[in-house]
């Protein structure tokens, strides 16, 4: 009898239990959904990212739901945003934008063409140090002038093929309420616990530190999104991101940094809604040499490394061939990309003779090169946080072993990660380009060897000795055949250098659950997380 008491105890309190995970459930209809990140919003707000602002770029990657700009990207293609058209004068020194009318911030304040004079005027100043490694056009404003309420002229100091795409990147181009920031342009303190944004949603205002919780922005003149609210709980780890999905505690997860690609296929197989971005790289992976330190300051070091990477293997072992292997730092797809280079193949026997041929031996049979008395030998630096990235850098390692160099990945923290590269006394570093959006006019701009303390691709022109020139060259340029001249030229000196070796051109992954969810369009910077473009069940 006690036996049977028990067991219709037991039987309670799993039909309780099951009651409650209904009811969690069922709490979360009409609307309501739930993300999960590793780092949590505790720097606030400001959509300008710098070094110095968060310990991660996490944040970035929900300002779109928040904040808008001028002018959008998407497909390859600029469309208005903010602004509902524009005119480039002929000289390419006055941008004229014409924007939307009843357009209002979060907290009910007009956007008119004194809101955009005073965000692109406070811009150059809270980019600090970073003005110009976020986009060019920031350091090339002159006079906003008004026009009228709706009408706004930006003129520059100088033309720049790329201005307009600069002007729909989120960091720094987005549009934020004036009265957000403090008398003298730096963001107020109140951005640290609101978004002031034009998006669809804002920030509702209330956080235990593990969930955050955003909602519907009343004022917002565009489409009504169908996610009524949305909810992002701070999980560090991976894999419980991914129990949270399966036990119903999340939605869905955006982003290659949630998962690997394999547990993204085991998803997928197992029923969850799952899709890949399509079109244009997010991304390239690269490795950039310090061709100013030895043991890469020998181009043949850098041509044998470069040819003994097996990237085919690498795509299909790591990234299970949804990432694509890349020749070129930009995806040819890409404007101005499409350059006729003679990739470096994997040739672990044609490296061995590179190497041979340059006098790095094994002397002491201990399976590694040296010469001069010095061993074939350095770091990578990167910044840690993805198993995937590990598994590359230690896969790429180990190839490396086999032709004969001593080459260990170091990861880091981002602050630490960019402390130690401005020192320029890296060996390696591994780095992504921008993407898409910033891609490829920032990163090249990025490639002066005047920025080398900043920016790995800065590497690209270190060795040609009027790298800084011909970069400057090419953003005063207005003549379309003078840009692409200057893009091969560029892209072949890298290539023909082995100065950056391009790994894999990048998606974006989504899973979320099928039954809350029927589908998600990837945003054009398709590592940022819409939430507007979510359709619900």
């Amino acid at each position: 009898m006690r036996k049977k008491i028990d067991a219709l105890v037991v039987i309670a309190l799993l039909l309780f239990v099951l009651t409650a995970c209904l009811q969690t459930n069922t709490e979360q209809t009409e609307g309501e959904i739930t993300l999960t990140e590793s780092w949590d919003f505790a720097g606030g707000f400001y959509p300008i990212e710098t070094l110095t602002v968060n310990a991660n770029y996490g944040p970035q990657f929900y300002m779109v739901n928040f904040y808008e700009t001028l002018v959008r990207y998407k497909d390859g293609n600029i469309i208005p945003g903010l602004a509902k058209s524009w005119e480039i004068s002929e000289d390419g020194l006055v941008y004229t934008f014409y924007l939307r009318e009843q357009v209002k911030f979060s907290d009910g304040s007009p956007f008119d063409a004194d809101a955009v004079k005073r965000n692109l005027e406070v811009i150059p100043a809270n980019l600090g140090p970073m003005n110009g490694g976020l986009g060019t056009v920031s350091t090339l404003l002159d006079q906003i002038v008004v026009i009228d309420s709706h009408t706004v002229e930006v003129h520059l100091t100088a033309p720049y093929y790329g201005a307009l795409k600069d002007f729909t990147l989120m960091n720094p181009m987005a549009m934020v309420a004036p009265s957000a920031f403090n008398a003298d342009g730096s963001p107020g303190d109140a951005l640290r616990t609101a978004t002031f944004g034009t998006g669809p949603y804002m920030y509702e205002g209330e956080t235990d530190g593990t969930t955050y919780t955003f909602v519907k922005n009343p004022h917002y003149w565009g489409e009504e999104p169908e996610v009524e609210r949305f909810h992002v709980k701070v999980i560090p780890d991976n894999d419980t991101k991914l129990l949270a999905l399966r036990n119903g505690e999340v939605d869905i997860l955006v982003g290659t940094r949630h998962m690997s690609y394999d547990r993204f296929n085991e998803m997928k197989k197992s029923g969850y809604g799952a899709q890949i971005s399509e079109g244009i790289a997010s991304n390239t992976r690269y490795l950039a040499f310090n061709v100013s330190k030895a043991p890469f300051d020998d181009r043949n070091v850098r041509l044998a490394a470069s040819r003994a990477i097996d990237k085919e293997g690498v795509v299909q072992s790591i990234f299970t061939g949804i990432e694509t292997k890349a020749d070129s730092i930009f995806d040819p797809a890409m404007p101005y990309s499409d350059v006729k280079l003679v990739p470096h193949e994997y040739d672990i026997d044609q490296a061995k003779l590179i190497l041979e041929d340059a006098g790095w031996v094994d002397t002491d049979g201990d399976g590694f090169r040296e010469k001069d008395g010095k061993r074939l030998a350095g770091e990578i630096l990167y910044m840690k946080g993805d198993v995937m990235i590990d598994d590359l850098l230690l896969a790429i390692s180990a190839q490396w072993k086999e032709l004969g160099m001593d080459i260990k990945p170091k990861g880091m923290e981002k602050m630490t990660f960019h402390a130690e590269f401005a020192k320029a006394d890296f060996d390696l570093a591994f780095y992504e380009t921008y993407g898409s959006a910033w891609d490829p006019h920032t990163s090249m701009t990025n490639m002066k060897p005047d920025y080398r303390h900043g920016y790995p691709a800065a590497q690209a022109l270190a060795l040609v000795e009027n790298g800084n020139e011909i970069i400057d060259a090419l953003n005063v340029s207005t003549d379309e055949d003078q840009i692409q001249e200057i893009y091969d030229l560029v892209l072949n000196e890298i290539n023909d250098q082995a100065i950056l070796i391009p790994l894999s051109y990048t998606k974006e992954l989504a899973l979320y659950n099928s039954q809350r969810i029927a589908h998600y369009t990837f945003n054009g910077q398709s590592a940022d997380i819409d939430i507007s473009a979510i359709q619900l069940n």
